[in-house]
């Protein structure tokens, strides 16, 4: 999806690498953690206070996606692909 999306973009460029797919991995985990939200933050699955726990894997997810992001911003790196791969 992501390669998809940067040739549509970008098609004077040429991208290669595994970002996007990455980024794709880093979608199916956000989309796993919005889909099972009241169960990851239900208290049976949480017990002896284990919330904090999953808060900090959302926390560090956007994070990653945040600095990614603005790596992207750097010459030769491509947000299209990241985006796509997230995205699709």
């Amino acid at each position: 999806g992501g390669t998809i999306l940067s040739a549509i973009f970008l098609p004077e460029y040429i991208t290669v690498g595994a970002s996007g797919g990455i980024f794709g991995l880093i979608g199916a985990c956000l989309s796993d953690i919005t889909m099972n939200w009241k169960l990851l933050f239900s208290d049976t699955v949480n017990e002896n206070g284990k919330k904090h726990q999953h808060i900090m894997v959302v926390v560090i997810l956007l994070f990653d996606i945040a600095l990614n992001s603005v790596i992207g911003l750097t010459p030769y790196v491509d947000n299209f692909t990241h985006l796509g791969g997230m995205m699709i």
